[in-house]
């Protein structure tokens, strides 16, 4: 059999961790640090809205946000009820791994040629610590 068996997960452990993170993102309420430190989007940009969107069953929406929004769920779900990785050969999960590795910055690739620096969510946040680094050394203006 190539896949592994489904593990019961602990979901203390799952609900402590959601409970954490929720706790994190509206104590901290930085955003997203990736554009806040480089003024750049990171690859994931556009995934809290378009899971918004999602929620609002505006599937359409969702995809023009990130059309990969359906992926985070799907890896969260993956690695609770499989922690050791999907497949028994490692090598398979390894390669699983860099194929979605290789599709997310792909994504990112075309969605940064495509509609950086000006088309919403990819837009450019000039009030970065980068960029207020690069203007205080004279190299932005």
């Amino acid at each position: 059999m190539l896949l592994q068996k489904p593990v019961r997960p602990d979901f203390k452990k799952v609900l402590l961790g959601l409970l954490l993170a929720a706790v994190l993102i509206l104590v901290l309420d930085l955003g997203c640090v990736f554009r806040w430190v480089t003024g750049v989007p990171c690859p994931g940009c556009g995934m809290t809205r378009a899971h918004l969107a999602a929620l609002s069953l505006d599937f359409g929406r969702a995809f023009y946000y990130h059309p990969l929004w359906p992926l985070p769920a799907l890896l969260f779900l993956a690695q609770i009820f499989f922690p050791a990785g999907i497949f028994r050969s490692r090598r398979l999960n390894s390669a699983a791994a860099i194929g979605l590795l290789v599709l997310v910055l792909g994504v990112y690739l075309v969605r940064m040629l495509r509609c950086f620096p000006d088309t919403p969510p990819m837009e450019y946040q000039s009030q970065s610590i980068l960029g207020w680094l690069l203007a205080r050394a004279g190299l932005l203006t």
